[in-house]
């Protein structure tokens, strides 16, 4: 039969109908159970509940779902996050995760649920990258539950996270980027699709360009932040990520000068747009001086490939195509690391090792004319 544990360290017995032990500890005038296959799970249960108890746990906390909570979770993210990325985690949890676990009690979550949950999103076909994003979101609510007491150790934690092996991205030959360039000619965004080849930088931060980010003496472009846009909401200029992503790009005269004639039609966009024009100092705005939409910077892209029959790449590939061209060409890691804004060399390398065939052969090159020896041919005395 039942066998009971003295006052404020719960009760513990094994039920012979379900063959399953029981657990039970008294918060706030309440009772809580937990039922589990063997006693040393119970045991542990009820240690890490009155652990949580004392530390302000309340019975009210032991009924909260995951959906309340992760709305309750979103919510304190909004005020630490970036707009576009509380929108991710809110796309992944209304889509992927409440509709499986949402109204489980934290307190019941196992990691064998969330395992499941992995299963049953790769039997719908997500792909890995999904998934671990699904794995991310989570693991991040919970760690807070962890913190607030309402969960004594994280599930996730226990859950191995989804690898995504780094997909394979198309990049531009030389001949094909210029080719490229020559077909953007008279384009509304050629200037945008020459920066993006020139100096490596990301859609999100060409179009959050300013005129005043320019040093048309010392020929430099000052990245200091991005456009996003936030479904819903309309766009925002935010800073870049990491500090790293805050540089200094040298440019070329080609390049200024392609920036010169963006300026001048600007100047008679202005002059046609009369009164409204919204001046926001943007480089790459619209006709009237908002900022761009990507979709059309996109879909541009996308028809200048077509028309031109080169392959059907997407846009942050002429970023890749950029580091990948200094690169072959002898450009040193670190310059090229610092002008993409990468925190690392090593990020830099690790991404774009590939694209270092020049430096390989001569590599190789220079190995054997270290260490292969030279036949001599002995002439006899």
């Amino acid at each position: 039969m039942g066998r009971k544990r003295a006052n404020n360290e719960g009760t513990l017995y094994y039920r012979e109908s379900r063959r399953e032990w029981c657990a039970q500890v008294m918060i706030n005038g309440h009772r809580i159970t937990k039922y589990a296959k063997t006693q040393r799970e119970c045991r542990d249960w009820i240690r890490a509940t009155l652990e949580k108890i004392r530390g302000g746990l309340t019975y009210e906390g032991t009924q909260v779902t995951l959906t309340k909570f992760m709305e309750s979770w979103l919510n304190g993210k909004e005020l630490s996050r970036r707009a576009r990325t509380v929108f991710l985690y809110r796309q992944i949890a209304t889509q992927h995760i409440l509709p499986i676990l949402g109204q489980m009690k934290l307190q019941d979550i196992q990691p064998a649920h969330i395992k499941q949950l992995y299963t049953i999103k790769h039997e719908e076909g997500r792909g890995a990258r999904t998934v671990q994003l699904i794995h991310s979101v989570l693991f991040s609510a919970l760690k807070q539950a962890v913190k607030e007491g309402i969960l004594g150790r994280n599930p996730s934690e226990a859950v191995d996270r989804p690898k995504v092996e780094q997909s394979e991205f198309q990049i531009f030959t030389e001949a094909q980027a210029r080719q490229f360039l020559i077909a953007t000619t008279g384009s509304e965004f050629e200037s945008v699709f020459y920066l993006a080849l020139t100096t490596s930088m990301r859609q999100g931060e060409l179009l959050g360009l300013k005129w005043s980010d320019i040093d048309w003496e010392k020929s430099t472009l000052h990245v200091q932040r991005q456009l996003q846009q936030i479904e819903n909401k309309g766009y925002a200029l935010v800073p870049p990520k990491t500090k790293a992503g805050r540089r200094l790009i040298k440019l070329g005269e080609a390049t200024l000068s392609q920036l010169a004639a963006q300026r001048e039609r600007q100047k008679e966009a202005k002059a046609i747009a009369g009164d409204r024009w919204q001046e926001n100092d943007l480089i790459f705005p619209t006709t009237i001086g908002t900022p761009l939409d990507n979709h059309r910077v996109t879909r541009e892209f996308k028809s200048i490939l077509k028309k031109a029959g080169l392959p059907e790449i997407r846009f942050h590939d002429l970023r890749h195509t950029s580091i990948s061209l200094l690169l072959e060409s002898g450009t040193p890691v670190n310059t090229v690391q610092r002008r993409a804004g990468h925190s690392k060399a090593s990020v830099t390398t690790d991404i774009y090792g590939h694209g270092s065939a020049r430096g390989q052969d001569q590599a190789a090159e220079a190995i054997e004319d270290l260490v292969v020896p030279v036949a001599v041919k002995l002439q006899s005395v």
